[in-house]
């Protein structure tokens, strides 16, 4: 069990107490005891409570008295009802009151076990749909991991290699890359996968509230806490988490995230108790991380734990190979969400490709569904591209290094042929020559290549 469930046994027999207190220690809860009434309320404020035993009969209250107050103020407690005077009537009061179960005196130990269990992922159950809605809600159709080049095939193969590990993994590179993609994309492939994915934007959430979000809060932990809430890493148990822009993390906050390193557990706010937890940290950042350290504005020792692996992603304009499947792919997306029937023509992907994309592929997908918006079908050609777009740019048309420019040429066929010229050298200056490597870093097959390669020559 990797997260430890916390059990608060209520009755006034101390013996009954101890007993099942042991007996799911053993188990692997955390187990707690009172004896009255108001020390159970009491220990509920100072422990992380998720699951009470409650006997039927206390000195100070009625059962029913006590499940009515903790279903009123802790609505996220399940409650099990014990008691000596069980009957129809009293079980179905409870249950109606929200009880989870009802046993009646005396009851097997492995009995009551067994209905803790079913509580517990009663409990687990409702954190993973909370993660699934929020999700769903948080669903973006552009982060979808699209590529041909070579340097991301070369970051996919060292990914297989420690997918099945729990290495913590530093994702850098400028905003919009597709880090966020890239990490939901290692919890797909890793063993984790049948577990929750939660990520969470460390520069959207003001320092103050960037605690409970990640490890929670108990009632009353602060003005406005009006129920506990799981945290982040709660939530994201026996999954991965990925924490983006890390480098915006405050240094007090920096310090609570190595201790959930090193001892795998966390406190949520307002508690006195830390509470173990099994989950794989993924971090971003688009800052130079090495810089802050030196600065002191982020921690050696924590750079060292989230960095066992660290990869570069690069931009988008130092892998355009990447740019036409990713034009296909978006489109054929957003034709699906809009029941239309829209394509690019090739001069169009050819002249985005050449695009130096200072948004990497936020900005690209943006002008992509930009252009899917305003034609309802048929092909998207050049000339319905922004003013901007469809005059030759001199500066991203050079051809040769020798500084050859296309200039004053208004045949767009020949264009054309002149970027595509230029982009074939360049690929196979940059692989030696190799034929197959170059179609691989173009996005093309090799026999298109020699094709083209002999059509230009």
């Amino acid at each position: 069990m990797s997260y430890s469930f916390g059990i608060l046994i209520i009755d006034d027999e101390e013996s009954l107490c101890r007993i099942i207190s042991q007996k799911l220690k053993k188990s692997g809860f955390r187990s707690f005891h009172a004896y009255t009434g108001e020390d159970g309320l009491r220990t509920i404020l100072e422990q992380d409570i998720d699951v009470i035993i409650l006997d039927y009969m206390l000195p100070d209250l009625t059962g029913l008295e006590m499940l009515q107050k903790i279903k009123s103020d802790y609505p996220h407690i399940e409650v099990i009802m014990l008691t000596a005077y069980g009957n129809v009537e009293n079980a179905v009061n409870a249950m109606r009151m929200g009880a989870f179960d009802y046993l009646n005196k005396p009851s097997e130990l492995e009995l009551i076990k067994e209905v803790v269990m079913k509580a517990c992922e009663s409990k687990r159950l409702q954190l993973e749909n909370l993660v699934l809605k929020e999700q769903l809600a948080s669903t973006n159709d552009h982060e979808e991991l699209v590529f041909q080049s070579v340097q991301m095939k070369e970051i996919r193969e060292l990914i297989y290699k420690v997918k099945e590990t729990d290495a913590s993994i530093l994702l850098l590179g400028e905003s919009g890359v597709g880090k966020t993609a890239l990490s939901k994309w290692i919890h797909k492939i890793s063993n984790r996968k049948d577990k929750p994915f939660v990520a969470i934007n460390c520069a959207a959430i003001p320092d103050s509230l960037l605690e409970s979000e990640l490890f929670g809060y108990k009632k009353g932990a602060f003005t406005g806490a009006t129920e506990t809430r799981a945290g982040k890493f709660e939530a994201a148990d026996g999954g991965t988490i990925f924490l983006d822009e890390i480098g915006e993390m405050p240094l007090a906050m920096q310090a609570k995230l190595l201790h959930i390193i090193e001892e795998k557990t966390f406190m949520k706010l307002g508690s006195n108790s830390y509470r173990s937890v099994d989950v794989r940290i993924i971090t971003a950042t688009n800052k130079d991380i090495k810089l802050l350290v030196k600065e002191g504005k982020f921690r050696q020792d924590l750079y060292y734990r989230l960095n066992l692996v660290e990869i570069e992603v690069p931009p988008l304009k130092e892998r355009k190979a990447d740019i036409p499947q990713m034009i296909v792919n978006y489109i054929r997306k957003l034709n699906d969400k809009y029941n239309k029937q829209v394509v690019l023509s090739d001069e169009t992907v050819a002249k985005l490709t050449t695009h130096e994309w200072p948004g990497n592929i936020r900005e690209l997908l943006n002008m992509l569904e930009r252009l899917h918006i305003v034609h309802a079908k048929g092909v998207i050609h050049i000339e319905d591209l922004s003013d901007e777009w469809s005059k030759p740019n001199l500066q991203e048309l050079q051809v040769t290094e020798t500084g050859k420019r296309i200039t004053g040429e208004l045949n767009l066929q020949r264009v054309l042929e002149e970027v595509e010229e230029d982009l074939i050298n360049r690929a196979l200056e940059e692989v030696g020559g190799n034929q197959t490597r170059a179609a691989d870093l173009l996005g093309i097959s090799r026999h298109t290549l020699i094709y083209k390669m002999k059509k230009l020559r």
